[in-house]
Order: structure tokens, then C-alpha cells, then sequence
């Protein structure tokens, strides 16, 4: 209190002597005086930000918040929504005096009410009612918020409570398969059974004994292949099943999975995915011969920098290379040497890691035939790869000193070298072919030892990594990491600047398949600073989009949402792309379970007089009405005196 008073009194004495010593003497300056202390003591106040009464009238303090997320949509046991109980629920409380306030997640139509009550309490309300079925998204922040704000919060207990309910809480399956390889996929559910109570909803007449199995339904572009059953799953829990499915035609294809019975919330019966038969050609291929770090955060820089499709692979056995990815692969089981070697050779970018004398061989002619490559040696042997003589690794920690002039220095201006992290087993180049685009000295000290080299031969493009710990860099935030994504998109930029690159990199959407009610985003790579004519159709062929639109300097953009269902589209940009997309209309809302009432029932820390709230000072209409006022009233006032 006492510091903001002293603000205020030090804005008006400024106030003050700007008017009595530094303006022409007028008449009425007493007046101009005073009209600008008291737009400048609105404005302060407005910025400190008290909380003032509100007086009486309980309209300003109670109010109750009405969830309208998707899990409302729910059937109760008697068949009716559950929005139309707390519809009613609503009705009674504003009847009374209780001002409602609707709140939810309309993008992904999740529960997530604790930024309605923070509205609700800069309002004024000190007593909250939350009118839902308490499948809340975010239960702890939305009690722990009603704390902080000194409001009080009670949950309504006359919202109907759901019928059983079961969902398709993931649907797993790769993004793409070879031709005639099986397709294995994986179908797990999650519901509630109604065996057990959810106390503080309104009780519903008892239903029969569920069924002791839940039949999925698995269609391949509309045609059913398969169904599977699956055990009820107890409440909170969850059961699965997987599938094999015999080998599919080429081209993109619609994998559907659906429950066979209808139950109280049929958002969550449908999961759809899109599985590409017949790879298509990777864009990136990374093969780590080794373990480490590097591969991990350089493959989501080549893939970004790109806009191509990237791979990772890294070697688990004497003839396995596991895919990285977390779970399930998005392209398909390990591979052995015979699948790395054919990737290598569509692959329009390979990246090759830990590689040694013994990968050199095993490399072999796919990676001697690559039109772009790099190669982070393990040993001197290994840059034998990109055709660079090079010695075993020296050891110490080598900080980078310089930029030299490179095909990419041109993009690695301004280097931060102090900032940077040291590198580590820097090997002697022992040829002098190329372009060094990197230098380190050992300790940063002595002669500077190439760290990276750039060649380009015969329509051959490589980049050879004469340095380990690059990976230090992306584990630092801040100039580190963005130094490292520099860097590598540099050399991603340059290995693939060329038109049959840039043909590959296309236009197409971030992804297969999209939550409805969210922007659609795009990319479109190698052609940023231009236009691209989209065309969208959905399922019947009608066109949803048709328009040309910019693309920004970043490659992405967005298209407005768009109703759940399969739609195709094309893209021209110099070159024509087309491909399908789906947008689902899945909700898992209703998979969560109701959090006990009690979790969320929190008494307001101060107690007031009755009918008397508290507001913050800000969300009232009068200091801007008395800001503009007396800066109105000033201006008019100078002008009439002749200052301006």
C-alpha cells in the first residue's frame, strides 16, 4: 500500500512541475494540472490493481460454471445427455440469482475449467459452482487456482451421471509397410462398467450385467477384415488385443477400428489411421552403426530443416537396425542389412553414425552410391565413407574458434564460439580436398584442427564430422541448441539444394490424421516466399477448399478447421503433390474417470459480510472512464490555452 501511494504522490508532483515549470504560464493551468494527475493516478491504479467491494447484491458473488465439454454429450441411464440435466442444473442456479458462465476446451472439447474460474473471480465471484460430471482435465489446477483466488467452490450434485461407457483409447499400427508385408496393429480399450459408484452424481436406475466381451471392429477402406473380442476391462483399467492383417494392396490406405455396440458416448468408439503400402522413398535415412547421443537430436533438425521424410535407424544386433522411435514403428519392423542397403539407395539424404572400419565394409556399396551424404566417423577408417583421408581421434576438449569460408558459412555468421559447449576426439585430416566449414583448438588453445568438412565431387555431396559431442550443444538451451540447429540445417541445406530435392520436398499436411475442431497445419518446404493452390475434397468428391495461399518464410501454414471425415487433396507449387488426410471426430473425454467431489470443494479463505464480493480493481469500467475523460478534458484544455 504505502510504496504505490508513494508512486502515485511522485507521478503527480512530476505532474505538477512539467505544468509549473517547464509549460508556458496560461490560465487554467491549475486546472490542465489536475486533469493530468488524475488520468496519470487512473492508469497507476489500473496498474496496481487492488481489490475493491463490490457491495452488496449476491449476483456479484455467487456464480456457477457450466462445463460444455464433449464428455456433457454423454447418455445418462435413462437415455437422455448429461448437458441437459446440468442444462437444467443451470437454469435453477440463474433462477436464483446465480450468474452462469460456460466454460470448456472448445478445440479439443476437454474439461479444463480453471481458467473459468480465474474469469468468474476477477469478476467478483467468491462462490463458485461447478455444474459437471467432474471428468476434468485439469481437477488439481482448477482447486488449487479457487485457493489462490481466496473463492469458495462447490460442486452441483443434481447432474445425472453417464451410463457405461467403453472407448478405443489407442489404436497402434506403422505409418508404412513394404508391399506384401503384414500389417500388425494393436486395439486397446478403456471404460467404465457402472460396477462402481461415482458419488456426488445424481443415482440412475441399476442397467443389466454388462456383456463379459467388447467386439471391435477393424476395416480396411470400408471393408471389414476382422474382429476381434475383448475382455470388459474393470473400471480404471484397460484391455487390449492385436491383429494381423495379410498383406494390403500399394497406396495409401484408411485402417478404421469401431466398437460394435453403441454405448452412452460414441465419440470414443472410432479410431482411424492412414498406413502407406509401398514405401515411399525416404527423404532422410539416418543408420547409427554405434549408441550415442547425436542421432536422437540430429534426425528432428534434418527432418525440419528438409521438410523431407525422415528415418532413423540405429544397429541392434550383427544383421538388425531397430527403428527410433518410442513403442511401435511408424515404418515397419527392424530391418537387416539387404533393407538398410535399398533405403540407402532411395534416400535422398543418409546419414551415417559410429562408423568405423567394420561399418565401412558393411556399408558397402549403398553408401559408396549415395548421392548426399554424412558421415560421423568413429575411427579415421571411417570417413573413408564420404571419400575424406582422416587419422584416429585425438583426445581432449576441442572448442570451436572458427567459421572459415564454406559453401555454408555464409549461414553460420555470428557464432557464439565462447557460448558453445566443447567438442570432443577431434581426428587429423590428412588430405586436403574439400572445404572446412568448422575448426576447434584443443583447450582453446594452439593450431585450429578441421571439425567439419564439405565436399562436393563429381555431383557428390558429403559432410564429414571430424569431431564428436556436437549433441552437447542441443542439450543446452538457449544459444547452444540453437547454434546446433544452425549448423546441421546449413548442411542439410546444402546437400539437397538442387531441383530434384526441392521437387521432393512438396506440399503436404503435418501429418495423416487431425483432432477435429484445431487448424489443419501444412508444409511446404522449398517453397517459402511463394504461393500454392490447394485443393481440398472430402469423401464425396465436393471440394471443401479451393485457394492460393502464401506460403511465410518458415515453410508452415494452417488451413481452417474442417468437419471429421476422409478428404484428398492437391497442392501445385511448381510441382503438383496429392495425397488423403482424415480428420477425427474422437473425443477420450469420457475415459476419464469423475474425480471425487470432496477434490474439488474448497472454502473461501476470507469470509466477508453476506452479499458484500471483492473484485479486482481492473475488470470495473470507471478508472478507464476517468482515464479518458481527464486526458480528453486536458487536451482540450491545452489547445484552448495555445500549448500543444
Amino acid at each position: 500500500m504505502i510504496p504505490a501511494m508513494a508512486v502515485l504522490v511522485l507521478a503527480g508532483g512530476f505532474c505538477g512541475w512539467v505544468y509549473w515549470r517547464r509549460e508556458f504560464v496560461v490560465r487554467g493551468r491549475l486546472l490542465l494540472t489536475l486533469a493530468r494527475v488524475a488520468a496519470v493516478a487512473a492508469v497507476a491504479s489500473v496498474l496496481w490493481n487492488p481489490e475493491v467491494s463490490t457491495g452488496g447484491g449476491t449476483g456479484s458473488v455467487r456464480w456457477a460454471i457450466l462445463d460444455a465439454s464433449r464428455s456433457m454429450a454423454a447418455l445418462d441411464r435413462d437415455g437422455q445427455p448429461v448437458e441437459a440435466s446440468a442444462a437444467d442444473r443451470a437454469e435453477a442456479l440463474a433462477a436464483a440469482g446465480v450468474r452462469i458462465l460456460a466454460a470448456g476446451d472448445g478445440a479439443g472439447g476437454r474439461s479444463r475449467l480453471s481458467g473459468a474460474v480465474a474469469t468468474a473471480a476477477e469478476a467478483g465471484a467468491r462462490e463458485i459452482v461447478l455444474v459437471t460430471d467432474r471428468r476434468l482435465a485439469d481437477p488439481v489446477a482448477t482447486a488449487a487456482l479457487a485457493r489462490r483466488l481466496d473463492v469458495g467452490l462447490a460442486v452441483d450434485s443434481g447432474v445425472a451421471g453417464a451410463a457405461p461407457n467403453v472407448g478405443i483409447s489407442r489404436f497402434d499400427l506403422p505409418r508404412m509397410v513394404a508391399p506384401g508385408q503384414h500389417l500388425e496393429g494393436r486395439v486397446e480399450i478403456e471404460g467404465w462398467s457402472g460396477a462402481s459408484p461415482v458419488g456426488g452424481l445424481q443415482p440412475s436406475p441399476p442397467l443389466p450385467p454388462p456383456a463379459a466381451a467388447v467386439a471391435v471392429v477393424v476395416a480396411v477402406d470400408g471393408a471389414v477384415r476382422q474382429t476381434l473380442q475383448l475382455p470388459l476391462p474393470a473400471d480404471g483399467r484397460a484391455s487390449f488385443a492385436t491383429f494381423v492383417l495379410e498383406a494390403l494392396p500399394p497406396g495409401p490406405r484408411r485402417v478404421e477400428a469401431r466398437l460394435q455396440r453403441p454405448d452412452a458416448f460414441p465419440l470414443d468408439d472410432r479410431r482411424v489411421r492412414i498406413v502407406q503400402v509401398g514405401s515411399e522413398d525416404p527423404g532422410v535415412l539416418l543408420a547409427s552403426f554405434a549408441p550415442g547421443w547425436e542421432a536422437r537430436f540430429l534426425l528432428p533438425v534434418l527432418a525440419q530443416a528438409t521438410g523431407l521424410p525422415a528415418r532413423g535407424y540405429v544397429r541392434t544386433g550383427p544383421d538388425r537396425f531397430q527403428p527410433m522411435t518410442g513403442g511401435r514403428a511408424p515404418h515397419g519392423g527392424p530391418l537387416d542389412q539387404a533393407g538398410l542397403a535399398r533405403l540407402m539407395g532411395r534416400a535422398e539424404l543418409v546419414v551415417a553414425m559410429g562408423v568405423d572400419g567394420a561399418a565401412q565394409e558393411y556399408l558397402g556399396r549403398a553408401a559408396a552410391q549415395a548421392r548426399r551424404i554424412v558421415v560421423f566417423p568413429a575411427a579415421g577408417a571411417g570417413a573413408a565413407a564420404a571419400g575424406v583421408a582422416a587419422g584416429d581421434p585425438q583426445e581432449g576438449e576441442w572448442y570451436v574458434s572458427g567459421t572459415p569460408a564454406s559453401p555454408i558459412s555464409g549461414e553460420l555468421g555470428g557464432f557464439a564460439l565462447g557460448s558453445l559447449p566443447p567438442l570432443s576426439g577431434v581426428m587429423p585430416l590428412l588430405d586436403q580436398g574439400g572445404s572446412v566449414a568448422l575448426e576447434a583448438r584443443r583447450g582453446g588453445a594452439g593450431t585450429p584442427r578441421p571439425a567439419l568438412v564439405l565436399r562436393d565431387e563429381n555431383g557428390r555431396r558429403s559432410a564429414v564430422a571430424l569431431a564428436g559431442g556436437f549433441w552437447r550443444w542441443a542439450f543446452r538451451d538457449g544459444e547452444p541448441v540453437e547454434r546446433y540447429r544452425r549448423l546441421w540445417g546449413a548442411v542439410a541445406g546444402w546437400m539437397i539444394a538442387d531441383e530434384r530435392s526441392r521437387s521432393m520436398a512438396g506440399v503436404r499436411p503435418a501429418g495423416t490424421v487431425f483432432p477435429g475442431g484445431a487448424p489443419l497445419p501444412w508444409s511446404a518446404r522449398g517453397h517459402e516466399g511463394g504461393e500454392v493452390r490447394l485443393t481440398v475434397a472430402d469423401s464425396t468428391g465436393r471440394s471443401v477448399l479451393d485457394s492460393v495461399l502464401p506460403v511465410p518464410a518458415s515453410g508452415a501454414f494452417a488451413t481452417p478447421p474442417l468437419p471429421p471425415g476422409p478428404y484428398s487433396f492437391q497442392a501445385t507449387a511448381g510441382d503438383t503433390t496429392a495425397g488423403v488426410f482424415e480428420v477425427e471426430s474422437y473425443s477420450g473425454d469420457m475415459l476419464r474417470r469423475p474425480v471425487a467431489a470432496s477434490e474439488l470443494t474448497v472454502a473461501p479463505a476470507r469470509d466477508g459480510p453476506a452479499g458484500q464480493g471483492r473484485r479486482p480493481l481492473r475488470t470495473l469500467p470507471w478508472p478507464y472512464l476517468v482515464a479518458l475523460t481527464a486526458l480528453c478534458c486536458e487536451w482540450t484544455g491545452r489547445r484552448r490555452a495555445g500549448l500543444r
